[in-house]
């Protein structure tokens, strides 16, 4: 397995050369994110109880993929999810699709939706489907890197878990590399 990321990261480098959107292209992104809720113990007239918002989860992804034209791409990902309140921690390999609805030679404004699984490597972990839709903007720089800023609504189909959904809607930031 490391074998094979080190040889998809070294074609991915070895076939880039712009920082626009470029055409028939392969391309990497790594992005962090985070669900947020509301703090339950939290009394406003109370000092010490912590913020109202606090984080939830921690998402972690891993994309490699092929950029075919202006407008769209394909990839396939995967990540670590761990949700606090829940203890839940799953493992989501999926595909993607993306489309630009807008193409800017300094941005790129997007939707994507994503279908996979969830890998249970113990017992410890979750199984089951993996559904996510997200919108997100990329900006270009003048080098390879470039930055992402997402918002998804994921949905985990867990068997185990009350009414067999975990739904959350993400907030991301993450990098590009063309």
């Amino acid at each position: 397995m490391k074998k094979l990321l080190l040889t998809i990261l070294i074609t991915v480098s070895y076939f880039t050369s712009e920082a626009q959107i470029q055409e028939k292209k392969p391309f990497f992104i790594g992005n962090l994110g985070t669900t947020f809720g509301i703090n339950q113990q939290f009394r406003l007239s109370e000092e010490g109880n912590g913020p109202f918002i606090t984080p939830k989860s921690i998402l972690l992804r891993a994309e490699v993929g092929y950029q075919f034209d202006k407008r769209w791409s394909s990839s396939v990902s995967m990540g670590y999810d761990h949700h606090f309140r829940y203890d839940i921690n799953s493992i989501p390999y999926f595909g993607t699709v993306r489309y630009n609805f807008i193409a800017k030679s300094s941005s790129a404004y997007f939707i994507d939706a994503s279908l996979g699984r969830m890998w249970r490597p113990s017992e410890s972990f979750s199984n089951g489907n993996y559904y996510k839709v997200g919108i997100g903007l990329m900006n270009f720089s003048s080098n390879r890197w470039n930055g992402l800023i997402r918002l998804d609504f994921h949905r985990k189909k867990i068997a185990e878990f009350e009414n067999g959904n975990l739904d959350s809607i993400s907030l991301g930031i993450g990098f590009s590399f063309f």
